[in-house]
């Protein structure tokens, strides 16, 4: 017999009153049940259920019941305890196992998807963003396929070699993208294994370099020039004024990410020795409901930084004009917790991203990211033998990391300017 802990047992309760079809879930959960009244109502209802007649023998001095079973005479076999309650108690939990194993024999990839999720919120450590891109993977590319109304149990390396070659057949999607959504399978089967529903993961059988898949195009392109963030900071001084040109300026004085400029404080700020000191980050969380919607974004200042090292956890120098930006910050904000609160609060990533393109299109230039100012500083400041430097400045475990940032920001192109330089000493 399958045997359900008791850590798991209100869980499989559940699970098993969503599939009973003569059990409605808000007759037995109105008027806030208790759990223990909620397990006697289910109790009762598997109870009323049971096709066979539980009674008492005088000859035995036990109560009996039968259960099906095809291997026996008559197709049942006898059960019998010393007590009434004993009996019905073993019924309800042999009916409950049951009927949690044809569940995990029926399981679809839909339905591991669904549970792999609550598992990841409940017993990992990740992040509800990060669940929120398997999702995102998830729906662009598995809802409503053939393949997540396929049992898990029949879903073979021969069957995931034929859904990924029709999904790459004409190149229109990266190698980048399909190892997204090839770590969500992953993720899943490897639940489905340490949950016993499988026993090996067919996707490790799959050749991925077999696929056709979309060029991917150099990026160094893709970054402010040094021109156009002179145009940008020379509009920016003259509305001191917003909070968000003064973070947009700040940003381009330090190797910082977007959520650890949102965290500063001001106590983390040493005017004396020119420093500050980067040890939090403000992200944008919400939460993963039980029935996979999420809750409304907050604001969370983590202890934690970006990529869960100590490299994240360093003090930055502040030059001259980025001293001017924090005080010009503490005239617009001077009760603050925080160095930029617009309307009181920490302000968001959407609405920063949202503030630099509108500057930027006020003053003519294109428009990159916030995350591109990250990249234009370590690209500006990189002189061919510093990248050790840069990697400990942008709070990089790996140097490799920093190297991914470094673009082409004086964008030159003429190639006959640059036949003119060659061989010149």
């Amino acid at each position: 017999m399958y045997h359900i802990s008791n850590s798991n047992l209100n869980n499989y309760l559940l699970k098993y009153l969503s599939h009973c079809d003569n059990i409605q879930l808000d007759e037995v959960l109105k008027d806030n049940i208790s759990m223990k009244d909620f397990k006697q109502k289910i109790r009762k209802k598997i109870l009323e259920n049971h096709p066979y007649e539980i009674y008492y023998s005088e000859h035995e001095k036990a109560w009996r019941t039968y259960l099906y079973d095809d291997t026996k005479k008559n197709n049942r076999r006898a059960i019998k305890r010393n007590s009434k309650e004993n009996l019905e108690n073993f019924l309800a939990e042999y009916y409950i196992e049951q009927d949690e194993l044809q569940r995990r024999n029926n399981m679809t990839l839909q339905s591991a998807f669904e549970e792999w999720l609550l598992f990841r919120r409940d017993y990992t450590s990740a992040k509800t963003k990060t669940i929120k891109e398997n999702v995102y993977d998830w729906n662009r590319f598995y809802k409503d396929t053939e393949l997540s109304d396929t049992k898990l149990k029949d879903i073979t390396p021969i069957v995931l070699i034929r859904f990924f070659r029709q999904l790459t057949k004409d190149r229109s999607i990266t190698y980048k993208r399909i190892s997204n959504a090839r770590s969500v399978l992953n993720g899943i089967f490897s639940w489905a294994i340490e949950e016993e529903i499988l026993t090996h993961n067919p996707l490790s059988d799959v050749n991925f370099k077999t696929f056709s898949y979309k060029p991917v195009e150099e990026q160094t392109d893709n970054v402010f020039s040094k021109q156009d963030v002179k145009t940008l900071l020379t509009y920016l001084q003259g509305i001191n004024n917003e909070p968000y040109a003064l973070a947009i300026q700040l940003a381009f004085n330090l190797f910082i990410r977007i959520g650890e400029l949102k965290a500063i404080k001001f106590e983390d700020i040493d005017y004396i020795n020119k420093t500050v000191y980067l040890h939090k980050q403000a992200l944008v969380d919400n939460d993963l409901n039980d029935d996979l919607s999420f809750s409304s974004r907050k604001v969370v200042v983590s202890d934690y930084m970006k990529g869960y090292t100590s490299k994240g956890y360093r003090k930055e120098h502040l030059t001259n004009q980025a001293i001017t930006i924090l005080k010009k910050a503490k005239e617009l904000n001077p009760n603050g917790k925080y160095v930029f609160e617009p309307n009181g609060k920490i302000m968001l990533t959407d609405t920063f991203n949202e503030r630099l393109k509108k500057y930027c299109n006020e003053c003519g230039i294109q428009y990159h990211s916030s995350h591109k100012i990250r990249f234009y500083c370590a690209s500006t400041a990189y002189d061919g033998n510093n990248i050790a430097t840069i990697s400990k400045l942008m709070g990089h475990s790996q140097v490799a990391t920093t190297i991914h940032y470094l673009r082409n920001v004086d964008k030159g192109n003429d190639s006959i300017e640059a036949f003119e330089h060659l061989g010149l000493c």
